[in-house]
């Protein structure tokens, strides 16, 4: 979402699978995507290219690198850290729990007991975190009022309709966060990423029959 916004020149492979693809492990030794590996920037003394991994360290690198403004990363401290609070409590919270969640659903060979349902639990804590937030006077955003952010960005895609009713929630108990979700699922930047993001790892004939 933040390299449509920003227009960040990049390069995207496709990793079919993170224990097979062994390279990938030297850019991220947890072998999870997404992560990113630079090649304009070098390791400090080591002549290596520099490589981020977790989505909010992706985030905050880029945002850092490229947004010179300040738009999403903030254009003051008081700014920068009051979005900083949003995306480091995403990352322990409904990040963390979601990241999770999404893991247990996959079917497993063993019994999980009362898992999701303890995970779902924790992700509707996390819901009404968000929806008190958003339900402050003039709290477009969930970090800035006035704009979206790169925090903005790490929680959409845990809290939206679809992953609710994807964990059998209903997304209207919580009317601010669901307002807020469907503006950023229709600014144009996000749009465009979810579009792309739709089409990664379709042979040609499934783009063209997705096509229409």
């Amino acid at each position: 979402m933040l390299i449509e916004a920003l227009g960040i020149p990049h390069h995207i492979h496709i990793i079919n699978s993170t224990s097979n693809e062994t390279w990938f492990h030297s850019v991220n030794p947890y072998k999870m995507v997404p992560a990113i590996e630079d090649l304009e920037t070098l390791e400090p003394d080591k002549n290596q290219r520099l490589n981020i991994f977790d989505s909010s360290s992706c985030l905050a690198y880029l945002a850092e690198k490229y947004d010179t403004d300040g738009l999403y990363r903030g254009k003051n401290l008081c700014e920068r850290t009051t979005i900083m609070n949003w995306l480091m409590s995403y990352t322990a919270g409904l990040g963390a729990t979601g990241k999770i969640w999404l893991l247990m659903k996959a079917p497993k060979p063993v019994p999980i007991g009362e898992s999701l349902s303890v995970l779902v639990k924790y992700i509707c804590t996390e819901y009404d975190f968000l929806e008190s937030r958003l339900n402050e006077p003039g709290q477009l955003y969930v970090a800035l009022a006035d704009r979206p952010t790169i925090a903005d960005f790490a929680i959409f895609p845990l809290a939206n309709e679809k992953i609710a009713a994807s964990a059998d929630l209903d997304f209207n108990q919580w009317p601010s966060l669901k307002a807020w979700s469907e503006q950023m699922g229709a600014f144009k930047p996000v749009a465009r990423a979810l579009h792309r993001v739709s089409r990664f790892g379709l042979s040609l004939e499934e783009l063209a029959q997705l096509d229409g």
